[in-house]
């Protein structure tokens, strides 16, 4: 389990029903996409997250 995924348990563990896992992911991916702070490898593994969660073009 990654940094990442620690921290998406313990956002939806204190968030409750006003948190679900896709919008958890998608303010990662953007977050991390606007910041310049994205690998490649980091921006495929979120997209394929994100496509599991049902969301297939992420956008900013």
């Amino acid at each position: 389990m990654n940094l990442l995924d620690q921290i998406e348990l313990y956002v939806l563990g204190i968030g409750k029903e006003r948190t679900a896992q896709k919008d958890y992911w998608l303010f990662i991916y953007n977050s991390m996409k606007s910041g310049l702070l994205m690998t490649k490898a980091m921006e495929k593994h979120l997209q394929y997250k994100l496509k599991g969660l049902g969301i297939q073009n992420p956008q900013r």
